[in-house]
């Protein structure tokens, strides 16, 4: 698939999502670890999981766990707290992994972890490692297929074209300003049922103009 992006579409989506990004900054105790285990552990609960529920289980790990070996030699069943005892299962075969050897910073020695995927190899290096990478999931690819107005369906994440489009919008320089800008965006205002009239992005978002006709032509008004 090709799209047809020009450098001014980018350069307005990058400005004006950084811009609402500083403002609108969720402050998660998680966003400023030094603790690369901690930081691991966390893109662990946050998958799937809304970050006002990891909250209070994370902050509990935090303090009870502050290394890999603290964990085996006293392991809890944290994911129950979230919903998710089967990734029990996980956190303790990568601490068991973790004791042995440090957390690498490659990409691919990233995904040879237990429970390590896509997603989390390239939050825990842009977030927590300030190492350049993309950031996608369900969300970001609906906020990208509404503002440049194509298709998206449960595979779009994984085609070649969209993870080429991802690397193309996310800036070198401030790659993790803009990826916690795209997590915010996505959790408060692009969200299954968006808040166009509140989207700093809706003057050139194709959704936001398809919705800006559908008001006009109903009867209501």
């Amino acid at each position: 698939m090709e799209l047809d992006i020009s450098r001014s579409q980018i350069r307005y989506f990058r400005q004006r999502l950084l811009l609402w990004g500083a403002i609108n900054y969720r402050n998660f105790p998680w966003r400023n670890l030094t603790n690369q285990w901690h930081s691991l552990v966390v893109e662990l609960m946050l998958q799937r999981t809304k970050a006002e529920q990891v909250e209070p289980v994370f902050s509990e790990f935090v303090q009870k766990y502050p290394t890999p070996a603290d964990y085996i030699a006293n392991p809890s069943d944290v994911f129950e707290h979230l919903g998710l005892p089967q990734r029990n299962l996980l956190i303790k075969a990568l601490a068991k992994r973790l004791v042995a050897e440090q957390i690498p910073h490659d990409r691919d020695k990233l995904l040879d972890l237990p429970g390590v995927g896509d997603y989390i190899a390239s939050a825990f290096r842009t977030f927590h490692i300030g190492k350049y990478d993309r950031i996608i999931d369900s969300n970001v690819v609906r906020l990208y297929g509404r503002f440049f107005g194509f298709e998206t369906n449960g595979e779009t994440r994984r085609k070649k074209w969209f993870i080429e489009l991802a690397d193309k919008l996310t800036p070198k320089k401030k790659h993790r300003e803009y990826n916690y800008a795209l997590l915010d965006f996505t959790a408060k205002i692009c969200t299954p049922n968006p808040q166009c009239n509140e989207c700093v992005l809706q003057k050139k978002c194709k959704y936001a103009a398809k919705y800006r006709l559908l008001l006009q032509a109903s009867p209501d008004k």
